[in-house]
Order: structure tokens, then C-alpha cells, then sequence
């Protein structure tokens, strides 16, 4: 009996959560639409199903539904996804309430979008041509000093079956530069969109120039994890800009052209990573990938804490274990070790998975209004102008520190999963721009307030 209400309880979540969507955040694309819109896809219907009707779906995933304790898991399982969503949505009303003439005008402005001109501004950006300069020297720095073309060189080269390419790519793939991992993820890419839209919209030549180069570098960058799935990322979010620039509305029509998409993108990369299936195959393991994997992810979590591992009270966020003086415990490998009897893996799970395993219900709590906060806190800072390149290549940023959120922690998501830097760098830059023309005017009317009149010698005379 509990675990059927707490079925329906998640099950009615996931339902307000979509009517939200559609009558009080309206079908167009912002950071908040997309954070519900991303919940709903991977966390809505797809985990019902998962739930009810395709689990297991692997070794790891028979033994907890064989636990003793299974039931317990579902039922905690279960009112923490309906908790997610109203608190989700709790955070954005919050946001909306502290600055009700932000929301305001961004309403304005997201209904007043498809007919807009894309604006770039007047003045030159030249911060954003010096930042992205700045950032391709370093990225060139970074892959010449690690050797980038001939690790890609070497991976090509690589002769034998899977299990050799898997194995170079662990040894290999990726840079050992935290910082250079977060540019290429987020910053980049975000970087390339506004300087290309800027660039051509007021014909500047050199920071269209700079910005394509951004984009060949980070696009080696990409190539150097020796995985697929960054490419695929990086086209839809180009693919997503390419609407943006053109409306900003969801109908029936885009969701199937954005499936339709999604598949063309990702089938021929199921193809190369598994040439064994066929083609109903590869439609049905990307399903798994898409759906399942997730799912069960976010499954091994809970049924880990609290009943086989004590909650970690925030042991496994490194920033707290440090001032709390408790040893720095990542969640994803104590997981991994407890399903798999094994190191060298990882299990990574949506944001409410490290929430629940550090804090309980208070951490999905307090994380979800969080994640709600700070996505609402984007569209209402950087959307109210409308169709601009900055929040044109903001959302395309937040597409993907949001789809990070669906597969990682929210700390790792806001620092290096594009959450939260790129909108930061987008105020700067603009802050900065504005603070030297400002700097500028100041000193041009100084000068010219300065500057001896003609006539001085004569009237002096008189």
C-alpha cells in the first residue's frame, strides 16, 4: 500500500511539473524551461516505466531489486523525485518573487522574441575579442604541451579490437588540466557562439576571425577526450543556437524534429561503438543509454544510503569535508566499490543523488530549490533583452551545464558543468565593456574640456 502511494505521489509530481511548464513557464526556451524540460524527458514518464516495467536491466541492477530492504528503497526513491520537482518549481517561484520586474520583462521579452532582430550591440566588443584571444592562446598552450594531434594520431592508429581502443583512451583520453577540461566543456563553446553572432552581425572581421579558430581548437580539444559523446553535445548545441536565432517557441513540431535530430546524431555513433546490432538494435540501446542507465544510476544510490553506507553529511563534497575537517569521500567511487567490489570505476547520478547521499531528504530538498534558484536567477539577469547574442549563447550554455546536472552532482555541475561560469563570464564581460566606455567618454570629455580655445591669446588682450 505505501509503495503504490508513493508511486502516485511521484507519479502526480511528474504530471504538475509538465502542466507548469506549459501554462506557467509557457512552451519557450529558457534555462528554467529546459531544467524542467530535461527532468521530465530522463526523470518523468521514462522513470515510471524504468520503475514498473524494464527493471532489472543488468546484474548490479537484479541484485537491489532482490535486496531485502528493495521496498524501503522505492518508497524513499520515489518521494524524492516528487520532492525534486515541487521544489524545483519552488525555486523559481522564489526567484520570481524576490524580482517580480525582472520576471516581468522577461516574460515580455520571450513573447516578444520570433519577431525580434538578433542584436549584437553598437560599440565593438573588444573584451570579448581580447577574452576569446586570451582563451585559444592558452587552449593552444595546453595542447602542445600534452600533445594533443598525437594523441589523436595515436588512437587512430590503434589497431585490435574494443577492448585496446577503451583501454587507450582510459591511459590517454583527456587533458590533466582542470582548467582545460572546463574551458573546452562550457566556457568555450559559449565563448565561440557570441563571438561568431557578434561578429557577423556588426561585420567585425577580427573577432570573427578569432572566434573560428576558438572553434577549430576546441574542437581538437573535444576530439583529444577520444570520446563521441562531446562532438554530439557540441552540435546540438549549435543546433539549438540555430533555432534560437530564428524563434523561440516549442511545439509538437520541434520535440519531433529534436528527437528526430537527437537519433541522426546518435545513431551512427551507437553504429561505431557497438557494430554488433542491428538497426532496431541501436534504437533500442540508445533507449537503454538514454533512459535506463540513468535511472538506474540514481536507483544505486539509494538503495546504497542509508542502508548498506551511512549518509555522509557532506564528506563527499569537498569544499565542506574540508571545513567540517572530515576526509574528502567522492560518492561516485564509494558507490561504484559497493555495487561492483571494484576501484578504477565510477557511478555517477543525477544532482539529488549526491544530495541524498550527503543529507537525506533535507540535502534533495535544499538541492532542488537550489538548482531551481539559479537556473530561474539566468533567464531573469541575462534573458530580459531578448533576441541578443549574449542570451542566445547563454542558453546554449546552460543546455549543457543542465544536461550535467542530469548525470552528475550540482557542485560539479555550477564549477565545471557550465552552470554557473559562463553566465559569470558573460556579466563580467559586459560589466567590463560598459566600464570601459564609461572610461573612455570620462577621458575623452576631460580633454575636451582641457583643450585651449583659439582665441585665448586674443581675449586675454582684452
Amino acid at each position: 500500500m505505501i509503495i503504490s502511494a508513493s508511486y502516485v505521489i511521484a507519479a502526480l509530481a511528474i504530471y504538475a511539473a509538465g502542466l507548469y511548464v506549459i501554462y506557467r513557464l509557457r512552451l519557450y526556451i529558457t534555462a528554467s524551461s529546459m531544467l524542467l524540460g530535461f527532468l521530465l524527458f530522463v526523470y518523468g514518464p521514462a522513470y515510471l516505466v524504468y520503475m514498473l516495467l524494464r527493471r532489472p536491466v543488468s546484474v548490479v541492477d537484479l541484485r537491489i531489486s532482490n535486496s531485502l530492504n528493495f521496498d524501503d528503497v522505492v518508497v524513499s526513491l520515489n518521494l524524492s523525485i516528487a520532492i525534486m520537482y515541487v521544489c524545483v518549481i519552488a525555486g523559481i517561484e522564489f526567484v520570481d518573487r524576490l524580482a517580480p520586474r525582472s520576471a516581468h520583462a522577461l516574460r515580455k521579452a520571450i513573447l516578444g522574441w520570433n519577431p525580434q532582430p538578433l542584436s549584437g550591440g553598437r560599440a565593438r566588443p573588444w573584451s570579448l575579442l581580447f577574452a576569446i584571444s586570451a582563451l585559444g592562446l592558452f587552449m593552444v598552450w595546453i595542447s602542445l604541451k600534452e600533445g594533443h594531434l598525437a594523441i589523436i594520431a595515436g588512437f587512430l592508429s590503434v589497431s585490435g579490437n574494443e577492448a585496446v581502443k577503451t583501454a587507450y583512451r582510459q591511459q590517454y583520453g583527456g587533458s590533466q588540466v582542470y582548467l582545460y577540461n572546463v574551458v573546452v566543456t562550457s566556457i568555450a563553446p559559449m565563448m565561440i557562439i557570441w563571438g561568431v553572432l557578434s561578429g557577423w552581425i556588426q561585420r567585425w572581421w577580427p573577432l570573427l576571425a578569432v572566434a573560428t579558430l576558438l572553434a577549430v581548437i576546441t574542437v581538437l580539444g573535444k576530439v583529444e577526450t577520444l570520446s563521441k559523446a562531446p562532438i554530439a553535445l557540441f552540435l546540438l548545441q549549435l543546433m539549438l543556437v540555430a533555432y534560437l536565432v530564428l524563434r523561440n517557441n516549442i511545439n509538437w513540431r520541434v520535440v519531433l524534429g529534436s528527437v528526430i535530430v537527437t537519433l541522426i546524431i546518435f545513431y551512427p555513433i551507437i553504429r561505431l561503438a557497438v557494430p554488433e546490432v542491428d538497426q532496431i538494435e541501436a534504437l533500442s540501446f540508445f533507449y537503454y543509454r538514454a533512459f535506463d542507465v540513468s535511472n538506474q544510476a540514481l536507483l544505486e544510490y539509494f538503495a546504497a544510503f542509508p542502508e548498506r553506507i551511512p549518509h555522509m553529511w557532506g564528506a563527499n563534497i569537498r569544499p565542506v569535508a574540508a571545513i567540517w575537517g572530515l576526509q574528502y569521500t567522492p560518492s561516485f567511487d564509494v558507490v561504484s566499490r559497493l555495487w561492483r567490489f571494484s576501484g578504477g570505476s565510477t557511478t555517477t547520478a543525477m544532482f539529488i543523488a549526491d544530495a541524498w547521499a550527503d543529507f537525506s531528504y533535507v540535502g534533495v530538498i535544499g538541492f532542488s530549490i537550489a538548482v531551481g534558484m539559479i537556473c530561474r536567477a539566468i533567464d531573469v539577469v541575462l534573458l530580459v533583452r531578448g533576441k541578443t547574442v549574449t542570451a542566445v549563447a547563454v542558453l546554449a550554455a546552460a543546455f549543457v551545464g543542465i544536461y550535467n546536472l542530469m548525470i552528475t552532482a550540482l557542485p560539479t555541475s555550477m564549477l565545471s558543468g557550465g552552470l554557473i561560469l559562463p553566465p559569470l563570464l558573460v556579466v563580467v564581460l559586459v560589466e567590463g565593456q560598459k566600464l570601459l566606455r564609461a572610461t573612455t567618454r570620462i577621458r575623452f570629455s576631460t580633454s575636451a574640456s582641457t583643450v585651449p580655445s583659439p582665441h585665448a591669446d586674443v581675449e586675454e588682450l582684452f
